[in-house]
Protein backbone atom coordinates (compact mmCIF):
# COMPACT_ATOMS: atom_id res chain seq x y z
CA UNK A 1 0.00 0.00 0.00
CA UNK A 2 3.02 2.27 0.12
CA UNK A 3 2.89 3.37 -3.23
CA UNK A 4 -0.50 4.63 -3.25
CA UNK A 5 0.87 7.58 0.01
CA UNK A 6 3.17 9.81 -1.44
CA UNK A 7 4.93 10.17 1.94
CA UNK A 8 5.45 6.70 1.99
CA UNK A 9 4.15 6.89 5.68
CA UNK A 10 1.58 3.87 6.49
CA UNK A 11 1.08 1.07 8.52
CA UNK A 12 0.65 -2.65 8.10
CA UNK A 13 -2.64 -4.02 8.18
CA UNK A 14 -3.64 -6.15 11.22
CA UNK A 15 -5.53 -9.18 9.74
CA UNK A 16 -7.42 -11.91 11.17
CA UNK A 17 -7.88 -15.34 9.03
CA UNK A 18 -11.04 -14.05 7.30
CA UNK A 19 -9.00 -10.92 5.91
CA UNK A 20 -11.33 -9.07 8.35
CA UNK A 21 -9.50 -5.93 10.24
CA UNK A 22 -8.35 -7.23 13.36
CA UNK A 23 -10.78 -4.18 15.37
CA UNK A 24 -13.61 -2.83 12.67
CA UNK A 25 -14.19 -6.65 12.02
CA UNK A 26 -14.89 -6.11 8.19
CA UNK A 27 -13.46 -6.53 5.00
CA UNK A 28 -13.24 -4.33 1.78
CA UNK A 29 -16.58 -5.65 0.40
CA UNK A 30 -18.03 -4.76 3.65
CA UNK A 31 -17.24 -1.31 3.41
CA UNK A 32 -18.86 1.82 1.13
CA UNK A 33 -16.58 4.24 -1.05
CA UNK A 34 -17.47 6.43 1.69
CA UNK A 35 -18.36 6.32 6.05
CA UNK A 36 -20.49 8.19 8.22
CA UNK A 37 -18.65 7.81 11.25
CA UNK A 38 -20.35 8.47 14.95
CA UNK A 39 -19.20 8.13 18.80
CA UNK A 40 -22.64 7.26 19.70
CA UNK A 41 -23.74 3.60 19.25
CA UNK A 42 -27.64 4.26 19.06
CA UNK A 43 -26.88 6.80 16.47
CA UNK A 44 -25.26 4.64 13.93
CA UNK A 45 -28.81 3.10 13.76
CA UNK A 46 -30.45 6.45 13.06
CA UNK A 47 -27.48 7.29 10.34
CA UNK A 48 -28.10 3.89 8.87
CA UNK A 49 -31.74 4.36 7.97
CA UNK A 50 -30.82 6.93 5.66
CA UNK A 51 -29.67 3.82 3.49
CA UNK A 52 -31.67 1.87 0.88
CA UNK A 53 -31.19 -2.23 1.74
CA UNK A 54 -28.72 -1.18 4.95
CA UNK A 55 -27.15 -4.40 6.30
CA UNK A 56 -25.28 -4.80 9.31
CA UNK A 57 -21.71 -5.85 8.35
CA UNK A 58 -19.86 -6.03 12.00
CA UNK A 59 -20.11 -5.28 15.44
CA UNK A 60 -16.94 -5.74 16.93
CA UNK A 61 -15.84 -3.76 20.38
CA UNK A 62 -17.32 0.02 19.81
CA UNK A 63 -17.23 -0.40 16.66
CA UNK A 64 -20.50 -1.50 14.28
CA UNK A 65 -20.97 -1.18 10.89
CA UNK A 66 -23.53 -0.63 8.29
CA UNK A 67 -23.34 -0.58 4.22
CA UNK A 68 -26.13 0.39 2.18
CA UNK A 69 -27.10 2.69 -0.85
CA UNK A 70 -27.61 6.90 -0.57
CA UNK A 71 -28.44 8.84 -3.32
CA UNK A 72 -26.98 6.16 -6.12
CA UNK A 73 -23.58 5.63 -4.46
CA UNK A 74 -22.87 2.99 -1.72
CA UNK A 75 -21.79 4.31 1.67
CA UNK A 76 -21.27 3.00 5.16
CA UNK A 77 -22.11 4.46 8.70
CA UNK A 78 -19.92 3.52 11.81
CA UNK A 79 -19.72 4.01 15.11
CA UNK A 80 -16.67 4.62 16.32
CA UNK A 81 -16.67 5.10 20.20
CA UNK A 82 -15.50 8.39 22.63
CA UNK A 83 -11.99 9.55 22.50
CA UNK A 84 -9.03 9.40 20.19
CA UNK A 85 -7.64 6.51 20.17
CA UNK A 86 -10.68 3.99 19.22
CA UNK A 87 -10.83 7.43 16.19
CA UNK A 88 -6.98 6.95 15.24
CA UNK A 89 -7.76 3.10 14.94
CA UNK A 90 -10.96 3.17 12.78
CA UNK A 91 -9.10 5.93 10.46
CA UNK A 92 -5.98 3.26 9.94
CA UNK A 93 -8.24 0.47 9.41
CA UNK A 94 -10.52 2.21 7.13
CA UNK A 95 -7.29 3.11 4.78
CA UNK A 96 -6.13 -0.57 5.13
CA UNK A 97 -9.68 -1.52 3.32
CA UNK A 98 -10.20 1.28 1.07
CA UNK A 99 -12.20 3.52 2.50
CA UNK A 100 -10.51 6.99 2.10
CA UNK A 101 -13.67 9.56 2.75
CA UNK A 102 -15.06 9.83 6.08
CA UNK A 103 -17.20 12.61 7.87
CA UNK A 104 -17.76 12.50 12.02
CA UNK A 105 -21.30 13.97 13.02
CA UNK A 106 -21.68 14.42 16.55
CA UNK A 107 -22.30 16.43 19.38
CA UNK A 108 -20.08 19.68 20.95
CA UNK A 109 -19.81 22.29 23.52
CA UNK A 110 -19.33 25.85 22.44
CA UNK A 111 -17.05 28.42 23.93
CA UNK A 112 -17.73 31.50 22.28
CA UNK A 113 -20.39 33.36 24.30
CA UNK A 114 -22.25 33.99 21.08
CA UNK A 115 -22.91 30.43 19.68
CA UNK A 116 -26.09 29.25 21.22
CA UNK A 117 -27.29 26.00 21.79
CA UNK A 118 -28.57 23.88 18.65
CA UNK A 119 -26.00 25.54 16.11
CA UNK A 120 -25.06 23.46 13.81
CA UNK A 121 -21.26 23.79 13.56
CA UNK A 122 -18.35 22.77 11.13
CA UNK A 123 -15.24 22.87 12.25
CA UNK A 124 -12.56 23.90 9.65
CA UNK A 125 -9.85 22.96 11.61
CA UNK A 126 -8.50 21.45 15.38
CA UNK A 127 -6.31 22.31 17.96
CA UNK A 128 -4.81 19.32 18.73
CA UNK A 129 -4.78 19.48 22.61
CA UNK A 130 -4.71 15.29 22.77
CA UNK A 131 -1.97 13.15 22.99
CA UNK A 132 -2.93 10.19 20.02
CA UNK A 133 -1.84 12.70 17.15
CA UNK A 134 1.60 13.52 19.11
CA UNK A 135 2.39 9.76 18.25
CA UNK A 136 2.51 10.41 14.72
CA UNK A 137 3.94 14.30 14.36
CA UNK A 138 4.72 17.01 15.85
CA UNK A 139 2.22 19.83 17.31
CA UNK A 140 3.42 22.49 14.44
CA UNK A 141 1.32 20.38 12.12
CA UNK A 142 -2.05 21.37 11.36
CA UNK A 143 -5.24 19.34 12.29
CA UNK A 144 -7.33 20.64 9.40
CA UNK A 145 -10.33 19.36 7.06
CA UNK A 146 -9.37 18.30 3.75
CA UNK A 147 -11.70 21.60 1.94
CA UNK A 148 -13.36 19.02 -0.59
CA UNK A 149 -15.31 17.65 2.50
CA UNK A 150 -15.61 21.22 4.53
CA UNK A 151 -17.08 22.81 0.93
CA UNK A 152 -19.29 19.65 0.56
CA UNK A 153 -20.53 19.78 3.68
CA UNK A 154 -20.92 23.90 3.50
CA UNK A 155 -22.73 23.29 0.04
CA UNK A 156 -25.05 20.52 0.91
CA UNK A 157 -26.11 22.74 4.09
CA UNK A 158 -27.12 25.28 1.58
CA UNK A 159 -28.94 22.68 -0.52
CA UNK A 160 -31.07 21.23 2.50
CA UNK A 161 -32.08 24.99 3.77
CA UNK A 162 -29.47 24.20 6.98
CA UNK A 163 -27.69 27.41 8.53
CA UNK A 164 -24.29 26.45 9.92
CA UNK A 165 -21.65 27.97 12.17
CA UNK A 166 -17.95 27.21 10.98
CA UNK A 167 -14.44 27.78 13.16
CA UNK A 168 -12.46 25.99 14.83
CA UNK A 169 -12.93 23.36 17.85
CA UNK A 170 -10.63 21.93 20.54
CA UNK A 171 -10.32 18.43 20.48
CA UNK A 172 -9.11 17.58 24.49
CA UNK A 173 -8.86 13.94 25.99
CA UNK A 174 -10.58 14.77 29.37
CA UNK A 175 -14.75 15.15 29.03
CA UNK A 176 -14.30 15.86 32.64
CA UNK A 177 -12.80 19.03 33.01
CA UNK A 178 -14.63 21.05 29.79
CA UNK A 179 -17.92 19.72 29.78
CA UNK A 180 -21.45 20.66 31.36
CA UNK A 181 -20.28 18.10 34.39
CA UNK A 182 -16.51 19.73 34.60
CA UNK A 183 -14.97 20.30 37.94
CA UNK A 184 -14.43 23.51 39.41
CA UNK A 185 -12.35 25.89 37.08
CA UNK A 186 -13.84 25.00 33.78
CA UNK A 187 -14.49 28.98 33.17
CA UNK A 188 -10.71 29.63 34.09
CA UNK A 189 -9.65 26.30 31.12
CA UNK A 190 -11.58 27.33 28.68
CA UNK A 191 -10.66 31.38 28.99
CA UNK A 192 -7.42 30.92 27.11
CA UNK A 193 -8.90 29.29 24.28
CA UNK A 194 -11.76 32.05 23.68
CA UNK A 195 -9.21 34.81 23.72
CA UNK A 196 -7.28 33.32 20.59
CA UNK A 197 -11.10 32.86 18.68
CA UNK A 198 -11.65 28.80 19.48
CA UNK A 199 -15.66 28.15 18.63
CA UNK A 200 -15.92 24.96 20.98
CA UNK A 201 -14.57 21.83 21.97
CA UNK A 202 -14.36 18.27 21.40
CA UNK A 203 -12.95 14.90 21.53
CA UNK A 204 -12.18 13.17 18.36
CA UNK A 205 -12.07 16.10 15.61
CA UNK A 206 -8.20 16.71 15.81
CA UNK A 207 -7.50 13.12 15.96
CA UNK A 208 -9.43 12.30 12.75
CA UNK A 209 -7.88 15.52 10.90
CA UNK A 210 -4.56 14.95 11.21
CA UNK A 211 -4.02 10.74 10.60
CA UNK A 212 -6.44 11.75 7.62
CA UNK A 213 -4.34 14.10 6.38
CA UNK A 214 -0.92 12.50 6.71
CA UNK A 215 -2.16 9.47 5.42
CA UNK A 216 -3.55 11.59 2.34
CA UNK A 217 -7.62 10.41 2.92
CA UNK A 218 -10.71 13.14 3.16
CA UNK A 219 -12.10 13.73 6.42
CA UNK A 220 -14.33 16.54 7.37
CA UNK A 221 -16.68 17.13 10.47
CA UNK A 222 -20.48 18.45 11.57
CA UNK A 223 -21.96 18.52 14.73
CA UNK A 224 -24.85 20.15 16.73
CA UNK A 225 -23.74 22.19 19.41
CA UNK A 226 -25.85 21.01 22.68
CA UNK A 227 -24.14 23.22 25.52
CA UNK A 228 -22.63 26.48 25.94
CA UNK A 229 -19.77 26.61 28.72
CA UNK A 230 -19.19 29.95 28.89
CA UNK A 231 -22.71 31.22 29.19
CA UNK A 232 -24.12 27.66 30.81
CA UNK A 233 -26.85 27.90 28.42
CA UNK A 234 -28.34 24.26 27.26
CA UNK A 235 -30.52 22.96 24.91
CA UNK A 236 -33.97 21.29 25.69
CA UNK A 237 -32.13 17.87 25.31
CA UNK A 238 -36.00 15.42 25.05
CA UNK A 239 -37.42 18.69 22.55
CA UNK A 240 -34.42 19.78 20.34
CA UNK A 241 -31.67 17.02 20.35
CA UNK A 242 -33.28 14.44 18.27
CA UNK A 243 -34.60 16.74 15.10
CA UNK A 244 -31.46 18.78 15.24
CA UNK A 245 -29.29 15.63 15.21
CA UNK A 246 -31.66 14.87 12.38
CA UNK A 247 -30.79 17.35 10.61
CA UNK A 248 -26.73 17.15 11.24
CA UNK A 249 -27.08 13.50 9.61
CA UNK A 250 -28.65 14.37 6.34
CA UNK A 251 -26.59 16.84 6.15
CA UNK A 252 -23.31 14.82 6.07
CA UNK A 253 -25.16 11.46 4.26
CA UNK A 254 -25.53 14.04 1.38
CA UNK A 255 -22.34 15.90 1.90
CA UNK A 256 -20.87 12.16 1.25
CA UNK A 257 -23.04 11.50 -1.94
CA UNK A 258 -21.42 14.48 -3.22
CA UNK A 259 -17.48 13.60 -2.45
CA UNK A 260 -18.40 9.87 -3.66
CA UNK A 261 -19.27 11.17 -6.98
CA UNK A 262 -16.68 14.18 -7.16
CA UNK A 263 -19.60 16.76 -7.39
CA UNK A 264 -18.20 19.97 -8.04
CA UNK A 265 -19.16 22.62 -4.98
CA UNK A 266 -19.70 26.14 -5.57
CA UNK A 267 -17.46 28.61 -3.35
Amino acid sequence: MNDKIKNGFDSIPQLEKDGTVHHLGIDHSMIGDGVILTSNLERVEVIKDRFKDAKRMAFHREYITYTGEYNGTRMSAMSIGNGCMPTEIAVEELRHIGCNRMIKVGSCYAIDPDIKPGTIFVPQGACRCEGATLEYVNIQYPAVSDLDSFFAILQSAKELGKDVTTGIIRTHDALFLESPFAHEGVKERIAPWQKVGVSCVDNECATMFTVASILQMQAGCIYVVTDNLATGEAMDYEKDYGPKMDEVIDIAVLAMSKLIKGEEYEI
